[in-house]
């Protein structure tokens, strides 16, 4: 439980981080920084919670080939009644 506490403890202090630089107004009134910053606060917190994201991104893929293969097996099966019919 401590390993969990601690790395909720270093989830929230980089949220408190990241808040902090989002509401500086330099980068809220210039676009480029802040689209800067949000692409590496996105990588940032990717990598910081792969713990769900990795087995999430994982399924995801496993899940849309399995309905892309699915969809190409009906789709000859029905392809191949029609020349049959």
């Amino acid at each position: 439980m401590d390993i969990l506490n601690e790395y909720l403890v270093l989830l929230w202090d980089q949220f408190q981080y990241d808040w902090s630089v989002l509401s500086t107004p330099w980068i809220l009134y210039t676009v480029f920084p802040a689209l800067f910053y949000l692409v590496f606060f996105t990588i940032k917190w990717w990598v910081l919670l792969v713990p769900i994201t990795l087995p999430v991104t994982i399924l995801s893929g496993y899940f849309n080939t399995n309905r892309v293969d699915d969809r190409k097996d009906k789709f000859k099966k029905e392809f191949t009644q029609l020349l049959k019919g």
